[in-house]
């Protein structure tokens, strides 16, 4: 799946501002979200579709379709959203995609609820991997997460849908230590984040 590394940066911003870990189990063969996924990512397809002239007969809308995302289906919609509409409304004849996917990031992250209780499971990660790693107290690093922003805890957590919650908390159960934990925590994101939003090759 093609990635989406310019949201790499809002993450990692947010993520130098906090430092946090649960046990994984054995990964489910599926995940109770997964036909709201399917069902935004057609949306999504639809518009980029719309977006190139071409409707259904868009020589990528199978490839788009079958790809799955690590979006959450509320952030994907949101995003497919404010997406078509900033690319429609461009005077540029060639829009610059990344600077629009990060100013509609920017606008659909605040309106996301951050405290989504299915969630909660990657604050405990977070937590507990600096309590192993660092030796912070989970209540310390709990704390230090209720004081952001509602649009970072949402950049941490409720942006992804439970498939991309599941391989965060993995790489934070299951990654060693590093000398340099706030980049071993980004990069504990960063395959997820490249996957929020599939774009043709």
């Amino acid at each position: 799946m093609p990635a989406l590394r310019s949201l790499a940066l809002p993450i990692a911003v947010a993520a130098s501002m906090l430092g946090l870990l649960t046990a994984c189990s054995e990964r489910p063969t599926s995940f109770p979200d997964r036909d709201g996924v399917i069902a935004a990512q057609a949306e999504w397809c639809a518009a980029l579709a719309k977006l190139q002239r071409a409707g259904a007969s868009w020589e990528h809308m199978n490839a788009c379709k079958a790809a799955y995302p690590t979006s959450s289906p509320t952030y994907l919609r949101a995003m497919t959203s404010c997406f078509s509409r900033r690319m429609e409304a461009a005077t540029e004849s060639s829009p610059d995609r990344s600077q629009i996917i990060l100013e509609c990031n920017d606008e659909v992250a605040v309106n996301i609820n951050p405290d989504d209780p299915a969630a909660a499971p990657v604050l405990e990660s977070r937590c507990a991997r600096m309590l192993r790693c660092e030796r912070v107290p989970i209540p310390t690093c709990k704390a230090a997460y209720g004081k952001l922003e509602s649009a970072q805890r949402a950049m941490f957590s409720t942006i992804y849908n439970a498939t991309g919650r599941y391989e965060i908390m993995d790489c934070f159960d299951n990654a060693s230590c590093t000398d340099n934990e706030e980049a071993g925590r980004q990069a504990c994101y960063k395959p997820t984040s490249d996957a929020l939003l599939w774009f043709p090759d």
